[in-house]
């Protein structure tokens, strides 16, 4: 009897050890398996970068469309403050082509202001704050493409908004209030845009800093949970290897 229950808890034995290494051997593939991953994506974070922001393109014709709507309701709008004479700054050149867009944009500003029997009080403080706004708006104020790109958007603009028969035929019906409202609207619209443009880069850029801060902190993060998995995949085959050894080694009755 003791025989056939000795023989009974062997069998037993065996089973519960087979059930143990089907169990362990699942828990070492899944370890490995998630060590390897977290590996993987934790070397894909760490090489995360901020995604290039995409200005939105200027739409004039839109624009337009927002001073019309705004000359039909004539809206009460701020006067530009007087302009004043802004003294050149040395240390950059020129640039020829730039000087050429604002002689234009002045151009049409007189020839409009003109028809109203009015004309700019400071034509050179007004041509140096286009200036300005040209070289420091642009979407990449250091490049001269670029600060000619945002002079020619703004010459097209003026001469929509201040050369159209149309607007200056409601214009001359319109009192000296909707007049300066609309001519200080049309001024201010292309670089307003411009502005709310920089706004959005700048938020943008920040939120992609965080991000990128936070994909590589968590990086070393996983780096560390892959290196225990890894770690507890091996010492779980150094058991295993080892309880081989010993049933091997085991003294079995003749």
């Amino acid at each position: 009897m003791s025989e056939v229950q000795s023989g009974l808890g062997n069998k037993l034995e065996n089973v519960f050890l087979a059930i143990l290494r089907v169990v362990i051997l699942v828990v070492l593939a899944l370890s490995l398996v998630a060590a390897v991953a977290l590996g993987v994506w934790a070397v894909k974070d760490m090489g995360a970068s901020p995604t290039p922001y995409k200005s939105e393109a200027v739409d004039n014709k839109a624009l337009i469309q927002e001073l019309k709507k705004s000359l039909e309701s004539a809206p009460a709008a701020s006067q530009p403050a007087p302009q004043k004479p802004n003294a050149p700054k040395g240390g950059k050149a020129e640039n020829k082509a730039l000087e050429e867009e604002l002689g234009k944009q002045l151009k049409v500003v007189s020839d409009f202001l003109s028809k109203f029997e009015k004309n700019l009080n400071n034509p050179d403080g007004f041509k140096a704050d286009l200036r300005k706004k040209a070289n420091t708006l642009a979407l990449e104020p250091q490049s001269e493409a670029s600060v000619l790109a945002y002079a020619k958007g703004q010459t097209d603009l003026f001469s929509l908004a201040l050369a159209d028969p149309e607007i200056i035929a409601i214009l001359k019906k319109k009192d000296d209030d909707a007049f300066g409202n609309y001519f200080s609207a049309a001024v201010d619209i292309y670089p307003d845009f411009f502005e709310r443009q920089a706004e959005k880069r700048k938020e943008f850029e920040a939120e992609e800093s965080a991000r990128v801060l936070g994909a590589k902190a968590g990086a070393m993060m996983k780096l560390s949970i892959a290196g225990g998995m890894f770690g507890t995949f091996l010492l779980i085959s150094l058991i295993l290897a080892l309880v081989k050894i010993e049933r091997n080694l085991r003294v079995r009755p003749v």
